[in-house]
């Protein structure tokens, strides 16, 4: 049965389910996240012990410090990790400036760090590979132990097997594995280091393996995926404004399983970390409104499902970084944040901190019982130049 076939059963047959628990459960959804009771005050000063491992990227620098903060406060969550990107402009930058590293110094979070391999159309992997750039990998571990970052998760060439990076993977494995322990041995060789290293594949088969890119379990902590609600498959996003609830609701759940156990999915990354004795960890994970339609938008069984999936100590990562941040794309937006006001998913968002501040169980439910009434009417804004915003 090919995957397109499959996932048509898969919504066929939550359709038929769907007519049977719907009405279930009747929810308020408010229009507003200003709507949405607030946590406890208590819960933004502490480390929520059921939710240690979950934190967001909101920005670089001493911006995402002040927005962290904030996320915190709408979020209920107190984050232990901190996610950043080194600007892929020059070699300057990449290395690691003080505007950029010293925020984080005095921020009390564990920084995770992602590094490109190379400034925009300023280097390749073979370069990378014989060693060129040993000294700029030397210079940015000197810069993170000089700012008190000494135990930084650096995240190099992450994404590695997808097609938007020019560090791409495909048909120069060999090339990202020598790059990849270049960058790992010239950063353990400065004094003073307590790195650990995070290997980030894509999730699916859409791109090239991630298998051949492996650099081995001497040179990698950690095994990461990213996490986004989109899909290409036929027969899911886009969803048609004007789909029944039904409908809606059978292709988040097809969507999901996808994610999950597909070719590649969740479930095969954290057996492949397991297997090589590493922790895994979701560097990246968010809901997606996406202007070419293929982004799940505002849905909350997305976030019950991702939020069931990482409290289930099975699964547990070390860290799980919401990507509470609006990404280009060609001819478009890509937007993900939860937190602004007015708000672009109301109906997530207001479930986010509903379950974030649960400590009942019960409340994730099960795939079969949560399935979603339609989007609102307010729904597809890109709200901009307000709270969160660039």
């Amino acid at each position: 049965m090919t995957l397109s076939a499959a996932l048509a059963v898969a919504i066929a047959c939550a359709v038929a389910a769907y007519a049977v628990t719907v009405g279930a459960e009747k929810r308020r959804y408010p229009g507003i996240a200003a709507s949405v009771p607030a946590p406890p005050a208590s819960s933004s000063t502490r480390v929520d012990p059921k939710w240690p491992f979950v934190g967001a990227y909101t920005g670089p620098g001493a911006k995402g410090v002040e927005r962290l903060r904030d996320w915190e406060a709408w979020s209920g969550v107190r984050t232990r990790f901190a996610l950043d990107f080194a600007p892929a402009d020059s070699w300057t930058l990449i290395e690691g400036g003080d505007w950029q590293l010293a925020p984080w110094a005095d921020s009390g979070r564990r920084l995770i760090y992602s590094v490109p391999l190379f400034p925009k159309a300023q280097g390749n992997l073979s370069e990378c590979a014989a060693g060129d750039y040993d000294g700029h990998w030397s210079a940015l571990a000197r810069n993170l132990v000089e700012h008190r970052l000494a135990d930084t998760v650096v995240r190099p060439g992450w994404e590695f097997n997808g097609n938007w990076y020019g560090w791409a993977s495909a048909g120069q494995e060999s090339a990202y594995v020598a790059c990849f322990r270049h960058v790992v041995d010239a950063m353990r060789a400065v004094y003073g280091q307590h790195f650990a290293f995070l290997w980030n594949p894509v999730l699916g088969t859409e791109f090239s393996a991630a298998e051949p890119a492996y650099p081995g379990d001497g040179y990698i902590d950690f095994v990461g995926i990213d996490v986004y609600d989109t899909s290409w498959v036929r027969g899911t996003y886009p969803v048609a404004a004007d789909t029944s609830a039904e409908r809606r609701a059978a292709v988040r759940e097809a969507v999901w399983s996808t994610i999950l156990d597909g070719s590649r999915g969740l479930r095969y990354w954290m057996r492949y970390a397991a297997a090589h004795g590493k922790r895994p960890v979701i560097p990246e994970w968010g809901l997606s409104e996406r202007t070419d339609g293929h982004g799940g938008g505002d849905n909350p069984y997305f976030i019950e499902r991702m939020l069931a999936f990482l409290a289930d100590p099975a699964n547990r990562p070390a860290f799980a970084m919401y990507f509470e941040a609006e990404a280009p794309l060609s001819g478009g937006l890509n937007e993900h944040r939860m937190a602004l006001d007015p708000p672009v998913f109301p109906l997530a968002a207001a479930r986010f901190r509903r379950l974030v501040a649960s400590t009942d169980s019960a409340d994730f439910g099960s795939d079969a019982d949560r399935r979603q009434p339609p989007r609102s009417a307010g729904y597809g804004r890109f709200t901009r130049n307000v709270a969160l915003t660039s």
